[in-house]
């Protein structure tokens, strides 16, 4: 195993955010799985999608950002929900644990000594 990092499978698109990201520079190589050949992010990016050349930078021509689907948001909200109700219900497990485990040890404590 090397120290470098894999990720994929991914697009074009995908890389070209994740160096706007600062998380890969265009000095880092992919792979193409198709041919396995290793290039430099430098070497691909005029086969980046949805961008043109203005001056010295890259400017993407993508819609602007919209908002989640409702179905989404409603979803979020559920999973959240149920993310709460299952971490209340380790706490009331948690405590209970203790508790039991407390009425052990007096238990132990209280009987007598065996060899």
């Amino acid at each position: 195993m090397t120290s470098e990092r894999y990720y994929g499978p991914t697009t074009l698109g995908a890389i070209n955010e994740f160096v706007r990201l600062g998380e890969v520079t265009p000095e880092n190589f992919v792979i193409n799985t198709c041919d396995g050949s290793r290039r430099k992010i430098q070497e691909i990016t005029p086969f980046f999608p949805n961008q043109i050349e203005e001056g010295d930078a890259l400017v993407e021509q993508t819609p602007a950002a919209t908002g989640m689907s409702i179905k989404f948001e409603e979803r979020i909200r559920d999973l959240e929900r149920s993310l709460g109700e299952e971490r209340r219900a380790l706490q009331e497990a948690e405590v209970r644990y203790r508790e039991l485990e407390q009425r052990y040890q007096e238990l132990l404590a209280a009987s007598p000594a065996q060899p």
